[in-house]
């Protein structure tokens, strides 16, 4: 499963101030106020983790302490297992109807890609 957009997700804390190139819509010298996060700014990965975890934990899952890309939840008596990285999520269950409870869950907080059963990974 794939997050489109996955960093602009979320608002930025903190303000973040960028000097815009001058071109044919931009004055020399403006400055814009940025609201969301951008790919390539210093914290656009710790600020996507956060929302992704905060999201995460409202549909109760644990963050494993030995891996922080790793979160786990008991449903129905199963194992759960959501692998991450960056934008992408392994999905392991038991049960397929367990997945796609969960896929719909999540696709009510962002837009999804299913990219359908894994054939491999790294």
């Amino acid at each position: 499963m794939d997050i489109k957009l996955a960093f602009l997700n979320r608002e930025l804390e903190n303000e973040i101030y960028i000097k815009i190139l001058p071109g044919a819509d931009t004055k020399e010298g403006q400055v814009w106020l940025l609201h969301k996060v951008l790919y390539g700014l210093k914290q656009a990965s710790r600020e996507w983790y956060l929302k992704l975890r905060g999201q995460l934990e409202e549909l109760g899952f644990k963050r494993s302490n030995a891996d922080h890309r790793v979160f786990t939840k008991i449903i129905d008596g199963k194992l759960f297992i959501i692998a991450i990285y960056i934008d992408d999520f392994l999905l392991f269950s038991r049960r397929i109807d367990n997945i796609k409870v969960i896929k719909g869950k999540l696709s009510k907080h962002f837009e999804i890609k299913d990219l359908e059963e894994a054939k491999w990974i790294l």
